[in-house]
């Protein structure tokens, strides 16, 4: 992993910045994306103290068409190449799908996928050309199995999952890897600062969280190993092992548990 060139965005916390420590842990050198250039720079220079052998960031707002293909451009200019990519950057809208108007789930769909998208379209080539690479998407287990008052947020993890799956037969034998992380709720301000519509104010949290840190180690392990698809809780792996065999039944518990963490009756 030594002197590996990797591009994270939403590295200003969360999820992203757990895994900007742990690549700069293992002497990377990072080119960090988001949107707050004052907590990158923290961030960017959390990431020289713990190793990276260089950390360099800047400042998009990957809701606007285009960035993700600049973000590379740029990476590739500050670093001097790139070998992992790790599409992170995302948020939520909580609330049912009578009160989340199409403009924001254009908006949700732009920054969590279609920027990661638009960063991997314009990583591919040089990574083929250099046969050798990785490509990590960090996805949901509700991006595998929807559950209610997600609708928005869960559209855009399934097309990421499914972007994952072509991509692994697209890829074999190139020497670029991909990954489809999984988490299952995760304590980040990613929460705090999900979008919620006036039903869904009152959400509760009724699952224990991972860490952002959990995270981090799966994504790294992931491109060691070079795994396909890491889920990691065991009750992710039981939701979805379950809607393999009854999706009927599977419904019934999701619409439960959402109608419960919304302290909602419908």
């Amino acid at each position: 992993m030594q002197q590996k060139k990797v591009l994270i965005t939403g590295a200003s916390a969360g999820i992203g910045e757990a895994a900007a420590y742990a690549f700069a842990a293992e002497a990377c050198e990072l080119f960090l994306v988001a949107r707050r250039s004052e907590r990158l720079e923290q961030v960017a220079h959390e990431c020289r103290r713990r190793g990276a052998s260089q950390a360099v960031w800047a400042s998009h707002d990957l809701s606007r068409p285009g960035r993700g293909t600049e973000i590379v451009r740029e990476c590739r200019e500050q670093l001097q190449g790139l070998d992992i990519v790790v599409s992170n950057a995302g948020y939520g809208v909580v609330g049912p799908v009578t009160e989340i108007p199409p403009e924001a789930v254009n908006r949700i769909w732009q920054v969590n996928f279609q920027s990661g998208y638009e960063t991997i379209h314009a990583a591919l080539p040089g990574l083929l050309r250099q046969g050798s690479g990785h490509i990590v998407l960090v996805s949901s287990v509700i991006g595998k199995r929807a559950m209610p008052f997600n609708s928005a947020y869960c559209v855009t993890k399934f097309a990421q999952a499914a972007l994952a799956e072509s991509l692994w037969g697209e890829l074999r034998g190139s020497g670029v890897g991909i990954s489809l992380i999984c988490p299952g709720y995760t304590a980040t301000e990613f929460q705090e600062a999900a979008a919620r519509t006036e039903s869904a104010q009152a959400a509760s949290r009724p699952f224990r969280p991972d860490t952002s840190e959990s995270v981090a180690r799966a994504i790294l392990g992931a491109v060691r190993r070079r795994r396909r698809e890491v889920h990691l809780t065991g009750l992710g792996r039981l939701l979805i092992g379950l809607n393999r065999l009854s999706p009927a039944l599977t419904a019934h518990i999701t619409a439960w548990v959402g109608r419960r963490q919304l302290k909602k009756t419908v």
